[in-house]
């Protein structure tokens, strides 16, 4: 009987086993997995060889098996991608806290924040930085800095103009962080 046996387990085999990997390669797109499939089938066909009956048709059975063993391994994949997500997600949070509450990094931000303001500053004409300097330290309304400064507001309106077109070219890619930090190094 065991010959027998073997005999039609490998007619079986020869008959579905290509047909086998090939469904469960169209639903799990990896070779090696479907291959896997494949050949779990075919050991529970050989575990359950004696109350299978070969005169009747096994491929259904075959394809149940080959259903069952691929939902197993995509629920399996979306929970480790459901982990994978979380734990890039964990990571990148547990980074971007390091590097924000890391001293040096914000100690190095704050040094060339500073010198691209020293350098803006630098670039700006004389009245223009005073008129400035005016109304962002002293925290002065534009009517007073033309009071203070003996000029017109339309002046105070155009030098305050100029700076902030002079930041803005300094500060191009620093922009969003230039607003906030300038109000606090300056203020």
């Amino acid at each position: 009987m065991r010959l027998e046996e073997e005999v039609i387990f490998n007619q079986l085999y020869l008959k579905y086993f290509l047909k086998i990997q090939h469904i469960a390669y169209s639903y799990l797109f990896d070779t090696e997995s479907a291959r896997g499939v494949a050949q779990e089938v075919f050991l529970k066909l050989w575990d359950k060889r004696q109350i299978i009956d070969p005169e009747k048709e096994v491929y259904g059975y075959l394809l149940t098996i080959t259903k069952n063993l691929c939902i197993n391994i995509l629920k399996r994949r979306q929970t480790e991608n459901k982990y994978k997500d979380y734990a890039n997600y964990k990571l990148q949070t547990e980074i971007n806290l390091l590097s924000l509450s890391n001293n040096t990094s914000g100690r190095l931000i704050e040094k060339e924040i500073t010198t691209l303001l020293d350098n803006a500053m630098k670039m700006m004409p004389e009245k223009v930085r005073s008129t400035f300097l005016l109304s962002k330290s002293g925290n002065l309304k534009q009517k007073e800095i033309a009071e203070i400064q003996g000029i017109a507001l339309r002046t105070v309106e155009s030098r305050l103009k100029t700076s902030m077109g002079i930041l803005k070219k300094v500060f191009k890619d620093y922009f969003i962080l230039m607003v906030s930090f300038i109000a606090e190094l300056i203020g």
